[in-house]
């Protein structure tokens, strides 16, 4: 019997997940909410003096990143509940006896379970980075209200694809965009070629550094007695480095778009740092969405169990479930960061155990 695509039968099983899907959703934002966001709230507010309605603001900033995680849980729970209440009822064995394959009833859990991932992640890149960096800004006026506009002591060294030293930089003050007293130590092959000393500077949009009123010092490779000194009054020198990026407060990953995560990174090596941390969480942001459709074959597989189907029972497996899943996930962690495994591979180890673990009691399921 030849069943097309989107009709009653699909139309019934979304509309069964629709409800145990918000109620997930509710239940692990409260739960999630509640046992991290709000403790730490409660804490910033007794120390810094933040009003009541500036904390009620702060949480609702810290909510969608919340909600990003409770999403993949709640397609959990939706079909354990969903086809634990479709099984229990006999609606299974009906369906199959009129000729519906076993696969055909997954088709829609499936397409259901992508459509939540896509949206986890369009929600994880949209509005988890604003309502973030909105929640640090609006902290930032409790707890750093005297902050100053000039910055002191800006160094940082820039590193070849060799790691060997190419730049080494010290600014000694930064006023709004304008550069002081900059030097700037050069090198080629690791040893020092020019030694550049100005007055002032300013970053170009379009890239590179520009130094007024300065001195380059050149020394030659071959003769290290002899030294060039060209004094100039402009110098354009190609330093793809924003100084002022280290003037502001560093962004962190809950406010970043995968985009700007992966300027973060590019940063950080030409920096000579590990960014490892970041490349792993940059990985997770596309890992944990796609944990929603993984959760939805295992809830189905796990809802089609012959027992009687509840809210509290299938809250309760879900649990126990996504607790496996995060101990995978740590463990994935670990290894990705101890370079043990590819940052890829260590992130989607929990997708890939528990997406076999589902996809192998479908399989039984189906030849029972």
């Amino acid at each position: 019997m030849k069943i097309p695509f989107f009709t009653i039968l699909d139309r019934y099983l979304v509309k069964e997940l629709i409800g145990p899907f918000v109620f997930g959703v509710a239940a692990f934002s409260c739960i999630l909410a509640g046992s991290s966001v709000l403790f730490y709230l409660i804490g910033d507010a007794i120390k810094y003096g933040i009003p009541i309605w500036a904390v009620v603001q702060l949480f609702v900033y810290k909510l969608p990143n919340i909600i990003v995680f409770a999403f993949p849980m709640s397609m959990l729970l939706a079909t354990i509940i969903a086809f634990g209440r479709l099984s229990s009822d006999l609606e299974i064995m009906a369906l199959r006896a009129g000729g519906v394959g076993f696969a055909r009833l997954i088709v829609p859990v499936v397409c259901v379970g992508f459509f939540v991932s896509i949206l986890t992640i369009w929600f994880n890149e949209s509005v988890v980075p604003r309502s973030s960096h909105s929640a640090e800004i609006l902290i930032k006026v409790f707890t750093e209200k005297n902050e100053p506009h000039i910055k002191q002591n800006i160094n940082f060294t820039e590193y070849d694809k060799y790691k060997l030293p190419l730049r080494i930089i010290n600014v000694q003050e930064v006023d709004r965009d304008l550069l002081k007293h900059i030097t700037v130590a050069e090198y080629e092959t690791g040893k020092l070629a020019r030694v550049v000393t100005s007055e002032t500077g300013k970053w170009l949009k379009d890239g590179g550094w520009e130094f007024y009123q300065g001195v380059m010092h050149c020394f030659s490779v071959d003769n290290p007695r002899k030294v060039l000194v060209i004094e100039f009054k402009k110098e354009l020198i190609d330093i793809q480095v924003n100084p002022l990026d280290f003037t502001k407060r560093t962004k962190n990953v809950e406010e970043m778009t995968s985009k700007e995560l992966l300027q973060s990174i590019h940063n950080q090596k030409k920096l000579g740092q590990d960014p490892i941390q970041d490349i792993m969480k940059f990985h997770m942001k596309f890992s944990i969405p796609f944990a929603s459709l993984i959760f939805s074959l295992l809830g189905a597989s796990v809802g089609l169990r012959p027992y009687r189907s509840s809210s509290a029972l299938g809250l309760g497996i879900s649990l126990v479930v996504i607790l496996i899943y995060y101990v995978l996930l740590s463990i994935g962690m670990g290894l990705g960061m101890g370079h043990v495994l590819p940052p890829l591979v260590a992130t989607w180890i929990p997708n890939c155990v528990v997406g076999l673990a589902a996809l192998y009691l479908l399989k039984r399921i189906a030849y029972q």
